[in-house]
């Protein structure tokens, strides 16, 4: 397959981002092998580019603009905007993030490629969950509710020992105080022997 025809597939299929797996699924039954040896002649080409191992984004016949959210989502699974990125796209800080962060049931993770830093912060399976998916520039992203990305955020900084002060960090407080406190609450439960701390650290907020 030429990289036109897969070009099209490819759009067609909406996988601008796309792992070694899409693409074998491309050439049956030849499969993996053949879908290695093409994207290594396609990234010397510059008609896709490596995002990670085993993960690439189609540059042909120009760069695709895909949003930075997306990638995280694709590149790292199980996971979902969180932190700091998702209380800026909530409108609860002024500022955005330098990198892209996220929450993830599997390990803690950092990667860098050409969109720029990810990270992904681990939580117990039973505190993933309080995100949906939201349209970012006509793409679908997995990223936590306003109250999920505080707890999120909150539950971070406890662990690793920060001493947030929301209002050094320029937290929005008078748009936090209009988010649902008994959802916080709800999510600071799902933490376990960090909920108390992090139940008052919402009082603080509210």
């Amino acid at each position: 397959m030429d990289i036109s025809s897969a070009a099209s597939v490819l759009h067609a299929g909406g996988l601008e981002v796309f792992s070694t797996r899409d693409l074998a699924a491309m050439f049956p039954p030849r499969g993996r092998g053949v879908a290695n040896l093409q994207m290594h002649q396609w990234a010397r080409r510059g008609w896709i580019r490596r995002l990670k191992r085993g993960l690439f984004e189609l540059a042909w016949p120009e760069p695709v603009v895909i949003p930075d959210l997306f990638v995280a989502n694709r590149l790292y699974e199980p996971s979902y905007v969180s932190l700091d990125t998702a209380m800026f796209q909530h409108g609860l800080v002024p500022d955005v993030a330098v990198q892209v962060t996220s929450v993830t049931s599997g390990w803690t993770r950092r990667f860098v490629n050409p969109h720029g830093t990810f990270t992904y912060f681990a939580v117990k399976p039973a505190a993933f969950r309080g995100y949906g998916l939201v349209e970012v520039e006509h793409r679908q992203v997995r990223m936590a509710d306003p109250e999920k990305a505080i707890v999120d955020r909150l539950y971070a900084a406890l662990r690793r020992g920060e001493p947030l002060d929301p209002l050094t960090e320029r937290w929005n407080r008078r748009r936090i105080r209009r988010l649902d406190r008994g959802r916080m609450a709800r999510y600071a439960g799902l933490f376990g022997q960090s909920a108390a701390k992090i139940k008052e650290r919402v009082r603080v907020l509210t």
